[in-house]
């Protein structure tokens, strides 16, 4: 199961939501069912975040969504974002993941 997060920070609060965003990652290695949870920085909009999250399976997806940290985020996204967030939730079809492909 795959999550897309498509998020677009008001520019005075950008700083602040990434430094949120970095508090969930970390809270996020905890989850058992949670296999891969990326913020993404857009080249061409710097107030464009992708947050690409991999989960074992739709009950690990729904449990990182009601947790608390995960609601404690949404309930400032009124000062963080500037528009609603775009949610697209999605299955694997095809593909792969080679090892060793951290790209900081």
């Amino acid at each position: 199961m795959y999550l897309l997060a498509t998020l677009e920070a008001n520019p005075q609060s950008r700083a602040d939501l990434l430094a949120a965003l970095d508090q969930l990652v970390a809270y996020s290695r905890t989850e058992p069912g949670t296999l891969q949870y990326e913020v993404l920085t857009d080249f061409q909009n710097e107030n464009r975040i992708i947050v690409f999250e991999r989960y074992a399976d739709a009950a690990a997806m729904q449990a990182h969504l009601e947790s608390a940290p995960l609601q404690a985020l949404v309930a400032n996204f009124g000062h963080y974002l500037s528009v609603p967030p775009s949610l697209v939730r999605m299955a694997r079809f095809n593909g792969f993941l080679r090892e060793g492909g951290n790209d900081h």
